[in-house]
């Protein structure tokens, strides 16, 4: 499942806090430049090597006086909420930032 994922204009960290969107949600991340023990393993979403330490996939519900925001994902080295019903999407984002954020130019 390919999804449209954005990085924010304003996140131009190369590493560290990213932010942006997948598809009708909001996410921001804590991205390492190497893997850490703690990280989200890309391959099967667990707490183990990856580069992503800190993740928040949400989307955020304009109410009356206030905003209500709904957690899809909430990881901080270990899941504290992972929504099942969204498996693929977080997979695909987790995957698609330690992967971008891994590449190295070579003189």
């Amino acid at each position: 499942m390919e999804l449209n994922i954005k990085i924010c204009r304003n996140s131009k960290n190369r590493y560290g806090y990213i932010s942006g969107e997948i598809d009708n949600f909001y996410w921001y991340a804590l991205v390492h430049k190497e893997e850490v023990e703690f990280g989200i393993n890309p391959n099967n979403l667990t707490a183990g090597q990856g580069r992503v330490s800190r993740l928040c996939v949400y989307k955020d519900i304009p109410m009356y006086n206030y905003t209500k925001r709904l957690i899809y994902a909430n990881y901080k080295r270990q899941w504290e909420v992972f929504n099942s019903s969204h498996e693929a999407m977080i997979k695909n984002l987790v995957e698609y930032l330690d992967k971008r954020y891994s590449i190295r130019l070579v003189k």
